[in-house]
């Protein structure tokens, strides 16, 4: 299915329902197919719908500055066209961040907000590497550079090859203009301690060990913010150890959440 913001087509899949309604936002090169193991699982009880951010999936991907707030305001427009009201917004990655801004930017129209593994007041070198990937992704070969970073997000321990293939096949159908301008953005227009300082929703981040996050930072700025943890997965968790991801989930829309 599709909706229209702005003349750009937003593709996206409605499941089930249930309150609260669910809102899955994947990551950066991604799609809303990263969500197989968590459709099923949760629109037995929830209304869930899954997006494809714009530039990604089936969604359109015009040429233009692909910042945190852009997709933020796209999140808004489909669930004000879809009639979902309080959402909890569950985002992967750079979909963390987005579900965090659409909840800071926008309040009364969020629930609860979920981080998964996402790059939230990230430290040490990550400016250089993103400048570095971006300078790839406008290269010669941008797939080959797409592909060399994301093979460092895997756990060589524990991350099985039939997943790291699908995941590398998949982010190269992510055009080099989207993934570029959106890695670029995320150094220059994304305010990340404002956002913690600014949400006033529940807040969950689901660590998975990796160190992209200085969550001790996150919880002086947030207060309320809960932590969880899963072990044995490298970034794409959800993918990897659904069973973790999905009972911390679970248990977190048990909780008092306002919605």
């Amino acid at each position: 299915m599709d909706l229209v913001r702005d003349g750009i087509v937003l593709a996206y899949d409605d499941a089930g329902s249930g309150y609260p309604p669910l809102v899955l936002v994947h990551g950066p090169a991604s799609s809303r197919r990263f969500w197989c193991q968590q459709v099923p699982r949760f629109s037995s009880a929830h209304r869930v719908v899954a997006v494809d951010l714009r530039g990604h999936g089936e969604s359109g991907a015009p040429s233009e500055r692909y910042t945190v707030r852009l997709f933020a305001e796209d999140l808004a427009s489909t669930c004000t066209q879809l009639g979902i009201e309080s959402p909890v917004v569950i985002g992967h990655s750079l979909g963390g961040l987005l579900a965090l801004d659409f909840a800071s930017a926008f309040p009364g129209q969020v629930g609860a907000a979920v981080l998964i593994d996402s790059p939230l007041l990230p430290g040490g070198d990550r400016a250089e590497v993103v400048r570095d990937l971006v300078a790839g992704l406008r290269g010669r070969d941008p797939d080959s550079a797409l592909r060399a970073y994301f093979a460092g997000l895997f756990s060589d321990t524990y991350d099985d090859a039939a997943t790291r293939s699908w995941i590398l096949d998949q982010i190269v159908l992510t055009e080099p203009h989207v993934t570029s301008s959106l890695w670029e953005e995320s150094l220059v227009s994304w305010d990340d301690e404002a956002a913690l300082r600014e949400c006033r929703v529940p807040l969950l981040y689901i660590d998975a060990g990796t160190p992209n996050a200085d969550l001790a930072r996150a919880l002086e700025l947030c207060p309320g913010l809960i932590i969880a943890r899963t072990i044995g997965s490298g970034h794409f968790s959800p993918l990897v150890v659904p069973e973790q991801v999905n009972a911390v989930l679970e248990r977190f829309l048990r909780l008092p959440l306002g919605v």
